[in-house]
């Protein structure tokens, strides 16, 4: 029993010769760790200041529902900007946990992810989508006002797609976790290993906040969408578009509902999954040991019955030893995932004409 008496255990060497991203050194680099230095108290000074002049220009111009609009993006900036700088900071903490494991080229893998550039293509295709939809389907006027509009657009989808490409940096950290050979964990309980529970925690904070992020913004598509943009009939069945740029109308609405109830479902499956694999290996590799150790320890042609049901024992409550990280259930992304979903058909039925 000498091998199994420690809390913590070293399995194995950790495989190596794993890819690291190479980077330029572009300015988008350091993004992520710029933002994760930055205080909360920044991003409400950032709110603070454009709420009273957005009213005031909204006084001179005004712009339809401008309150709404506000009281919606305001939060959403809070909650990006909260989103992406818990994620960083706690990529650091799980960097410094894991760096004397077998697993410490995950911590330096995350962190190169987060200097590279793989956020770019987003910024770029989904800003200039809803920039570009904004303006050519004329749901701001090229004023002052419409102009303090987009760059308050401009900055909500910026800090969004830096939000949920956090979450997909979180998944391939976690598969890459669960694609490693050895580990020093828990050895008796593996889903109370520290570095999981700490996973866990991470990706439930990312849940909730990419999830309240993706209500707020199917919530101002539908302010933003006039009722006569959108026609459909059921005797005879016709869908009818009317809009300044229907192109435009389609793909700005076919990726809301694909980036957000859609990819958020896949997004909490995914972490669903790869965190259950990291348990379950971690479990495997707790039985295997025991089984070498009930081998090598030559009980059964000893005949020693006591001593090899003590071993079985254990792997029976190794194995019987929860599989979640947290005995808590998160029912937050599924409620807000269906609220979503519901914005977007109150929205479709009200288009439904005799």
């Amino acid at each position: 029993m000498g091998g199994i008496t420690r809390n913590y255990h070293l399995i194995a060497r950790n495989r190596r010769n794993s890819r690291v991203p190479i980077h330029i050194g572009l300015p988008l680099r350091g993004i992520y760790r710029y933002i994760g230095k930055l205080s909360l108290w920044h991003a409400v000074v950032l709110v603070g200041i454009f709420f009273p002049l957005g009213q005031v220009l909204n006084k001179l111009y005004p712009l339809d529902k401008f309150i709404a609009y506000e009281l919606l993006f305001g939060p959403a900036i809070l909650i990006a900007f909260a989103e992406i700088r818990l994620f960083v900071r706690g990529m650091e903490k799980y960097k410094m946990m894991v760096a004397s494991h077998p697993i410490r080229e995950t911590g330096t893998y995350i962190s190169n992810l987060l200097h590279s550039y793989w956020a770019l293509p987003g910024l770029a295709v989904i800003s200039s989508l809803y920039l570009y939809s904004t303006v050519s389907l004329k749901y701001v006027t090229l004023n002052p006002m419409g102009y303090f509009a987009l760059v308050v657009i401009a900055l909500v989808m910026i800090s969004a797609v830096l939000g949920q490409t956090c979450y997909v940096y979180y998944l391939l950290l976690l598969r890459r976790v669960s694609q490693c050979e050895a580990f020093k964990y828990n050895f008796y309980f593996p889903a109370r290993t520290d570095w999981v529970q700490f996973l866990a925690y991470i990706g439930n904070h990312l849940s909730n906040g990419v999830f309240m992020l993706g209500v707020i913004y199917t919530t101002v598509f539908y302010l933003n969408m006039p009722s006569s943009y959108l026609s459909i009939t059921l005797h005879p069945w016709r869908v009818h578009i009317a809009t300044p740029n229907n192109i435009a109308f389609i793909a700005s609405w076919l990726t809301i509902f694909v980036i957000i109830p859609v990819a958020f479902l896949v997004y909490a499956w995914f972490k669903a999954r790869y965190l259950k694999a990291i348990i379950r290996r971690l479990k495997d590799a707790s039985i295997a040991e025991i089984k070498a150790l009930i081998t090598e320890s030559n009980i059964r042609q000893t005949g020693n019955v006591d001593a090899e049901l003590k071993y079985y024992q254990l792997m029976a409550n190794i194995e019987n030893s929860s599989s979640e990280a947290s005995d808590s259930r998160n029912f937050l992304p599924v409620l807000l995932t269906l609220s979503s979903i519901a914005v977007q058909l109150i929205k479709i039925s009200e288009s439904f004409s005799p």
